[in-house]
């Protein structure tokens, strides 16, 4: 049968890990094996004021991300940013 998808639909059904689409052998997937930032939330917390404002982001994410883009040579933010929404090994 001749399939046919509207525009404006999903195009992304995955039931699993989106870390199983990485090779194994790619920068931040080594990365991710041996760092472990677990603590870095408890050292952090008395900086962020619980119940005012906006949600923070998580820093565990945000040290994360701003490794990658050392890692994978984005110096600018807003590419950083922009690289994030594509590429899964950011995510």
């Amino acid at each position: 049968m001749l399939g046919h998808r509207a525009r404006g639909q999903h195009e992304l059904a995955f039931a699993g890990s989106l870390r199983n689409l990485i090779p194994n052998d790619h920068v931040l997937a080594r990365v991710d094996r041996v760092l472990d930032l677990g603590w870095l939330q408890a050292e952090v917390a008395e900086y962020y004021a619980a119940g005012s404002g906006r949600t923070g982001i998580d820093p565990e994410a945000a040290v994360r991300l701003m490794l990658a883009g050392l890692l994978l040579g984005i110096v600018h933010d807003r590419r950083l940013m922009r690289e994030a929404t594509v590429n899964i090994a950011i995510r």
